[in-house]
């Protein structure tokens, strides 16, 4: 009989060999409804295959994209989640002390407003940093849940998109970590509305004003911080920033006519003055005699604004502006510059699976962008131009799955129950390098395929496929039952699951040394368990799994 250490070799080997040939799959495109589902959702199904061959293409997008932010059976299932907190008795340095705790508690701060998350900033407080940065934690257990279970499964796609693209490290301090239920709620409440608000909006968030240091930038001199990432991975991108080329700003092509093609570091530094008094009510000190309102939420301290004049990306900014128009005339400009229509758009076509687009449908979805730049539905419009054009259609599947990706379309595909996601789980996609919602550079984690496929990784995958059906990952559970009768039914089962070709089927039983007429054993439940995730390690490292 094969052994653990044998098969887990023989998966890694199955992995490599299915990322040297992701686009010879002779099967993978028959059946395009997983084609589409696997890109616009975190995973194909077999109800949600049913329900996008009922509806057509059409149809499923249009009810993808008319689906509210919040369902009622996922918001049941949040209410019902339980996350566990852990921490030893501990003392404040003014002596007041707090006792152990270990327990399972219900995810409480997912809506909280910002005056209830407020006393965990309070360090007068005697509070365990684990109480602190509970919100975050649970916005984290969240993304699991939601991710796995989310009716509007193309809406939870671009929610985790923005947040990869706006990226916050929800644990980078306790600030961040407080409000970051409250900046969960604005990516999915505008995840497929309109650019500009949803740009003005992370500008106001107290998660991204602390991760990014502006809820401490004041006039001389002002933080850099987040104007550099504003510019360089929130609108125009790299591409654009042109410090090597030219040295001063007239230089820049199109400035001096009213706009200029990208930035330099002149416009950093204007930008990050625009932006000086934008920080939060946190009731710290503001100037002599007074602090900031206690609020938690957007504070213009309009005594920390820099109001003399600006010249960004040649245009020219007049002094003694009123509060806050010289940053929002900044993302005013931002939004509608026609480098972020191509930027912001290339990486949603990336997101979607179109790693190699061409250069004709790059252009038409920026065009799209671009025309939509007012309407509250332009991050839709883009998505269903995207979609319903034949490039998508006819390019074959070639996007390799991210860490997350990979283990929720598990999930899904197996039929599991993700009540309590907590330990083994994150442990796992650690292992892969993934910490999810804890990506620590501004960039976010990467959306390019070269980039996940290595040997960490990889072999992080075969863990997910052979450890995780079962009582593996805590907080995981499993509705499918063995109702196979024999081993033949029984690999046919897991492998169809995930959507993998008839050869997985045959490789199970032949390493498995089993007959596929023979029958299954019945008074062995855990040879059975370790037998199932033997199956799904072998449809999931197939191309036709790994690739979307």
């Amino acid at each position: 009989m094969v052994t653990r250490r044998d098969f887990h070799k023989g998966m890694v080997a199955l992995a490599l060999a299915s990322l040297s040939a992701p686009r010879a799959m002779a099967n993978f495109g028959s059946n395009s409804s997983i084609v589409y589902l696997n890109r616009l959702t975190f995973g194909a199904t077999r109800d949600s295959v049913a329900e996008f061959d009922r509806l057509g293409l059409d149809g499923w997008l249009e009810n993808q994209l008319a689906m509210p932010e919040r369902d009622k059976a996922l918001e049941a299932r949040l209410g019902a989640a339980r996350l566990n907190i852990s921490y030893d008795a501990g003392q404040a340095e003014d002596g007041t002390s707090w006792p152990a705790v270990d327990e399972m508690r219900p995810l409480k701060w997912l809506d909280a407003p910002a005056s209830a998350v407020l006393p965990l900033m309070d360090w007068e407080k005697p509070l365990d940093y684990a109480e602190r940065v509970r919100p975050a934690d649970e916005v984290i257990a969240a993304s699991f849940i939601r991710a796995t279970h989310a009716q509007a499964q193309l809406r939870e796609v671009m929610t985790q998109f923005w947040h990869n693209h706006f990226n916050v490290n929800a644990l980078k301090d306790e600030s961040t970590a407080v409000f970051f239920p409250a900046y969960d709620r604005l990516m999915r409440r505008h995840a497929l509305g309109n650019f500009r608000a949803l740009l003005g909006e992370v500008a106001r968030a107290p998660s991204m004003l602390y991760y990014l240091n502006n809820a401490s930038s004041r006039a001389s001199p002002a933080n850099e911080n987040y104007a550099r990432e504003l510019l360089e991975l929130h609108t125009l991108g790299a591409a654009h920033y042109m410090n090597d080329k030219y040295d001063n700003w007239h230089e820049v092509p199109g400035a001096e006519a009213g706009l200029a093609e990208g930035y330099i570091d002149q416009d950093v530094y204007e930008v990050a003055r625009a932006f000086t008094g934008w920080t939060v009510g946190d009731g710290d000190w503001l100037d002599d005699g007074s602090n900031k309102p206690l609020t938690g939420e957007f504070f213009y301290a309009a005594l920390w604004h820099d109001p003399y004049q600006k010249r960004i990306l040649g245009v020219e900014f007049d002094a003694n502006a009123a509060p806050m128009s010289d940053g929002n005339k900044v993302l005013d400009m931002l939004a509608t510059h026609p480098a972020t229509a191509r930027f912001v758009t290339g990486k949603i076509l990336r997101r979607l699976g179109l790693e190699t687009p061409s250069a004709a449908l790059r252009g038409h979805i920026a065009e799209v962008f671009a025309k939509a730049v007012a309407d509250e539905d332009q991050i839709a419009q883009v998505v269903r131009a995207i979609v319903l054009s034949e490039e998508f259609a006819r390019t074959p599947p070639a996007k390799l799955r991210t860490p997350f990706e990979f283990l929720i379309a598990l999930l899904r595909a197996n039929g599991a129950e993700v009540a309590s996601p907590q330990g083994d789980l994150y442990w796992q996609l650690e292992r892969a390098g993934w910490a999810q919602h804890q990506a620590h550079p501004p960039t976010g984690f990467s959306d390019k395929s070269a980039d996940w496929a290595n040997t960490r990784t990889l072999n992080a995958m075969v863990d997910y496929a052979l450890y995780g059906y079962g009582d593996a990952l805590e907080g995981v559970s499993y509705s499918d039952k063995f109702t196979a009768k024999t081993w033949g039914g029984f690999a046919k089962h897991w492998v169809t699951a995930l959507q993998a070709p008839p050869e997985a089927a045959k490789a199970f039983l032949k390493i498995m040394e089993v007959d596929p007429s023979e029958a299954l054993p019945t008074d062995d439940e855990g040879y059975l368990i370790w037998s199932a995730n033997n199956a799904i390690a072998l449809g999931a490292l197939t191309p036709e799994f790994m690739f979307r």
